[in-house]
C-alpha cells in the first residue's frame, strides 16, 4: 500500500506527494511521455477574460523566447517552449521543469512552430506543428534555460540545419 502525502500549495491548490518508491517511477514515467505529448498536441489553450496572453501575431524579431501556459516561468506541471528564432528559422526545447526535454529545429511561420523534435536517446524526428496563440511570453530566462537552449543548439539536429548558436 502506498501512502501519499498531501500539500497545499501557494495558488491553493492541494497536491499528492508519492512516497519515494513511487516518485521515482512517476517520474521516469513523466519524463518518457511528457515530451511525446508536448510534441502531439498543440499547447494553444482559450483565453480567459481575466487573462491577457501575449503572443504578438506580428513576425518575431531574431532573439530568444520562452512561451508556456502559465505566465510564470519554472512552474512544476507546467509546458514551456524555449527557442531561439533567427531570420526564421528556430531551434529550442519543449520542456516542463525538472523533466526531460526534447531538442527541435524548423521555421516559424506567422504563430506557429513547424518543426521537428528528437527525443532524448531516439535519433528519429518527430514532426511537430506547435501554436503560441494563447501562450503567455515570459521575459526572465533561467539558467536552466540557458543550458537547455544551449545543449539544443549543440545538437546534430541543430548543426545539421545549420542554426548558429547564439548566447541568451
Amino acid at each position: 500500500m502506498l501512502v501519499y502525502r498531501v500539500v497545499q500549495s501557494k495558488q491553493g491548490e492541494t497536491i499528492m506527494i508519492p512516497p519515494a518508491s513511487a516518485q521515482k517511477w512517476v517520474m521516469l514515467t513523466t519524463a518518457a511521455l511528457l515530451p511525446l505529448g508536448l510534441v502531439g498536441m498543440d499547447l494553444e489553450h482559450k483565453v480567459q477574460a481575466s487573462q491577457t496572453r501575449s503572443f504578438n501575431n506580428s513576425a518575431l524579431p531574431n532573439g530568444v523566447y520562452l512561451y508556456s501556459n502559465t505566465p510564470q516561468p519554472d512552474q512544476l506541471l507546467n509546458n514551456y517552449v524555449l527557442f531561439q528564432h533567427q531570420n526564421g528559422k528556430v531551434v529550442g526545447a519543449f520542456y516542463s521543469p525538472r523533466s526531460e526535454f526534447s531538442c527541435f529545429v524548423g521555421e516559424i511561420q506567422g504563430s506557429r512552430l513547424d518543426v521537428e523534435a528528437t527525443m532524448n536517446g531516439d535519433s528519429r524526428p518527430v514532426e511537430a506543428d506547435t501554436s503560441l496563440v494563447g501562450l503567455h511570453s515570459i521575459s526572465t530566462f533561467s539558467a536552466n534555460d540557458q543550458r537547455i537552449l544551449s545543449m539544443c543548439q549543440q545538437s546534430d539536429t541543430a548543426r545539421g540545419a545549420s542554426m548558429l548558436a547564439a548566447p541568451l
